[in-house]
């Protein structure tokens, strides 16, 4: 009965390192793929953090400009002219064509030959 016993113990005993020498192999696999994912999650905080950064800046700058529409009137009226085109009543406004000017350049004076 006792060498019955030791059969089956000798059978288990090499069973036992077998099994924990695979546990390793899994968990240094696992800890390498968790690793991978660590650089990934890391990188794409940096990323998001330099965004931010970045939109901050663009808030902050928003804000000066809405503050200096609030409180600056020469400014509010430079705004007004260049991005909606409008004037003054008593302002006449020229249209300078480009083309009469680069004509006028090619042949040497500023008069238009024809």
């Amino acid at each position: 009965m006792i060498s019955v016993f030791k059969k089956k113990l000798n059978g288990i005993l090499w069973v036992l390192p077998v099994l924990l020498f695979s546990g390793l192999i899994l968990l240094v696999i696992n800890g390498y793929k968790e690793l991978h994912l660590m650089r990934q999650l890391a990188q794409k905080r940096e990323t998001l953090i330099r965004d931010n950064q970045e939109l901050n800046q663009k808030n902050e700058e928003m804000v000066r400009k809405v503050t200096r529409l609030k409180q600056d009137p020469i400014y509010l009226e430079e705004v007004a002219r260049s991005e909606f085109g409008l004037v003054k009543p008593d302002e006449i406004i020229f249209f300078i064509d480009k083309g009469s000017e680069k004509e006028a350049s090619r042949n040497g004076s500023g008069i238009r030959q024809n």
